[in-house]
């Protein structure tokens, strides 16, 4: 393993001739990765085809964090997330990026007995005042419609473009170099290493990882995961939230998949899934399913029937394996190509896990780059 800024400039630039590892793809898990793994000494170069860091499905997220997940894989991963999410010494920006606004996971009735077994977890792990309501009308201010539902008072949102680029500036400050505006042609095997051809040259690379979210679906050659990875849209309407519709926590419904997040004092974001699978990336947005989100959400936010639409978007996702086929606990998936992996598929939950995924991706790079040489 090359000492930290060997193959390149400091503060980037060109595209060097080798690294340590090439990331692929500077989205939320692609930022958080090259971040950890230039803190612990790595030569990284991380190559963006966008002009602009979180460009893809990261830019378009609704960015809410939780420690809570159904899902125990996801569940270990977002507690340490969010802590990271809550200390202000984590970020170049010495402020925490956390909008603390509060999180509601709605679910059925049955389910009680695990939100609070979860709930202790959650709170001897971080010292929180995570708790479960049961037989209200209304926490936070979203109506439950019957459900009970997990209070995480100490979570909320994050802004996932502006998580990305703060990762990256400490990066660079590390000795990583951020090409953007770079398209990955080809990534192939010459003389026993991996080699990423791109259209400003070429870098030869001890390890690739590619964290292209959905653009895993149609990979270019050499980065197809070993796992089949889908692309599913995601399309999100924003509100205009007048008094008197009462400020709100963010939210989710296990039930039915529908959430929300308040966006600043007078705006609201709400969502449900579009279950449109292998759709283009850049398919517009569809009305009827924006009018069945405001329909389906009524219940919970009684005030939507009057509120103004400002807009809706739609973007995709990367869906995978939940077990994932390579190392470091199923994060990665193998390729045809040694030495290169892709990403596991998030399932629309890749910025609740950045922080401890990038965190655990770079250990697991480490402790093998360090069992080679020994």
């Amino acid at each position: 393993m090359s000492q930290a800024g060997t193959a390149a400039p400091p503060h980037g630039g060109d595209l060097p001739a080798d690294a340590d590892v090439v990331v692929v793809g500077a989205g939320i898990t692609g930022a958080s990765l090259a971040h950890h793994l230039a803190r612990r000494g790595v030569s990284v170069v991380v190559v963006e085809q966008a002009p602009q860091p979180g460009a893809g499905a990261t830019g378009s997220s609704g960015g809410m964090v939780r420690a809570y997940d159904a899902d125990p894989v996801m569940a270990e991963l977002a507690l340490p997330s969010l802590a990271t999410y809550r200390d202000p010494g984590c970020w170049a920006s010495g402020r925490a990026p956390l909008h603390a606004v509060g999180a509601v996971t709605a679910a059925h009735p049955d389910q009680e007995p695990a939100l609070l077994a979860a709930a202790g977890q959650i709170n001897g792990a971080l010292h929180t005042s995570a708790h479960v309501v049961a037989g209200r009308d209304e926490v936070a201010g979203i109506r439950l419609a019957g459900g009970v539902a997990l209070v995480e008072p100490e979570a909320g949102w994050v802004a996932p473009a502006e998580v990305t680029a703060d990762w990256l500036v400490q990066a660079r400050a590390d000795g990583a170099v951020v090409c953007h505006g770079v398209r990955v042609r080809a990534v192939e095997a010459r003389g026993g290493r991996p080699v990423v051809v791109t259209d400003a040259g070429v870098v030869r690379a001890g390890a690739v990882v590619a964290a292209v979210g959905p653009w895993a679906a149609d990979p270019v050659p050499g980065l197809r995961p070993a796992a089949p990875v889908r692309s599913r849209s995601i399309q999100v309407s924003f509100v205009e939230r007048r008094p008197p519709a009462p400020a709100h926590a963010t939210f989710v419904d296990l039930r039915t998949g529908l959430y929300a997040k308040p966006v600043g004092p007078d705006r609201t974001l709400i969502g449900m899934p579009h279950l449109v699978w292998d759709a283009p990336l850049d398919a517009p947005p569809d009305p009827a399913h924006a009018q069945a989100t405001v329909s389906a959400l009524t219940a919970h936010f009684p005030w939507l029937t009057t509120a103004v639409h400002l807009g809706t978007v739609r973007a995709a996702d990367a869906y995978g394996s939940p077990e994932g086929g390579g190392q470091a606990s199923g994060l990665l998936e193998t390729t045809g190509v040694p030495r290169v992996w892709s990403v596991r598929g998030w399932n629309g939950g890749g910025v609740k896990t950045a922080p401890e995924a990038g965190r655990r991706l770079a250990d697991a790079y480490v402790a093998d780059a360090f069992a080679d040489v020994a």
